[in-house]
């Protein structure tokens, strides 16, 4: 057990606002004997530790710090569940989870971050409001950047998507730093070699996302043709296939499930039945590469440095990629498809692995 009492001493001192002299005094001992334990040259007699504890109203547990080395323990297997519930798109799970964790660590920011995305994608009135209360008091509170950062992100979401109140939305999203201002940017410059590589490299590949995150929000904003969504879904795809030549997709197997699935909505409203039906047998390949893919060394160029692991990852929805293209089969938009040998072919290859 790592107990580093010159930590809790320092905590404490400033907690209640007294000086090493006051403790001194307390425990009829010289001030550089305290300064000493909190330069962590040296460490108090044990019989003085109950002394101690009763100036500052603890206990001596606390004193030594083993409640926060608990509570680390307790938060790394919340932690771990929560990873694997956002795996399974279980958000009324992770709902419960955070709600009982910040029962037992009331006012513990690291707890209301994953707590408020789980009561805004429960979407009720009452959690949305308890959300925008937790992420204000982390704003208010937490001094940790990342927290801050998800908190300001959640909160932009809640007021443009939830209370659809724009001019509080871009209060926060104004808040938030710029790209290039951000630890995937800045920490590269800092390192050598293949970790220099490596970063950049994940760089590489999340800027493809961001671009393509962007293309598709593009779409659902814009009035957008279906020849012009046509377009953008293709250079979507086009800039995936230009970074992983090897087809090597890894996670993004789900965005060409997505991409495809999209053409081929547009291709059956333009009246292209066998180009929507080759887009079917595209996003039904990716959805099938997505939910059978193993972790591994992605072998593209571009990205050979990066490790695709299949447990690094969360959704909002229960079923899994086959799944949600099998519905999309299944439903009224292609039912006059029903015939066709191709797409009987299709859905008994979904259907065998198809979680709805």
């Amino acid at each position: 057990m790592d107990i580093k009492i010159n930590e809790q001493l320092k905590k404490l001192r400033k907690e209640k606002g007294n000086t090493q002299e006051d403790l001194a005094q307390h425990l009829g001992i010289t001030v550089q004997a305290i300064s000493k334990w909190e330069r962590q040259e040296g460490y108090p007699d044990i019989t003085l530790l109950p002394a101690i504890a009763a100036f500052y109203n603890v206990t001596v547990d606390d004193l030594l710090g083993v409640g926060e080395i608990e509570k680390e323990k307790r938060l790394r297997e919340y932690c771990e569940r929560s990873s694997e519930l956002a795996r399974q798109g279980d958000n009324s799970g992770l709902l419960k989870l955070w709600t009982e964790a910040n029962r037992e660590f009331p006012n513990e920011p690291r707890i209301m971050s994953p707590l408020m995305y789980a009561l805004r994608k429960d979407g009720s009135p009452e959690g949305i409001d308890k959300a925008i209360e937790y992420g204000k008091y982390i704003l208010a509170n937490s001094t940790d950047s990342a927290i801050r950062s998800n908190a300001i992100h959640c909160l932009c979401l809640i007021y443009s998507y939830n209370k659809e109140d724009k001019i509080e939305a871009q209060k926060y999203a104004r808040m938030a730093t710029t790209y290039w201002v951000t630890e995937n940017e800045l920490l590269p410059h800092t390192l050598e070699g293949d970790e220099a590589v490596t970063a950049r490299q994940n760089n590489i590949w999340k800027t493809m996302d961001l671009i393509s995150v962007n293309c598709f929000y593009m779409v659902g904003k814009g009035n957008y043709t279906p020849n012009d969504a046509i377009k953008v879904y293709e250079y979507i795809i086009s800039l995936l296939e230009l970074i992983c030549p090897d087809g090597d997709f890894g996670f993004y197997h789900c965005r060409m499930r997505h991409c495809y699935l999209e053409l081929a909505k547009n291709h059956q409203i333009l009246g292209n039945t066998e180009k929507s039906v080759l887009c079917l047998e595209k996003s039904a390949f990716h959805a099938i590469k997505f939910d059978t893919r193993k972790s591994g060394m992605h072998t593209s160029f571009m990205i050979n440095r990066l490790f695709d692991d299949i447990n690094e990852f969360s959704k909002d929805y229960s079923s899994n990629e086959c799944g949600l293209v099998l519905a999309e089969l299944q439903s009224n938009r292609y039912a006059d498809y029903a015939d066709d040998a191709r797409m009987k072919e299709i859905l008994a290859k979904l259907e065998a692995i198809a979680i709805l």
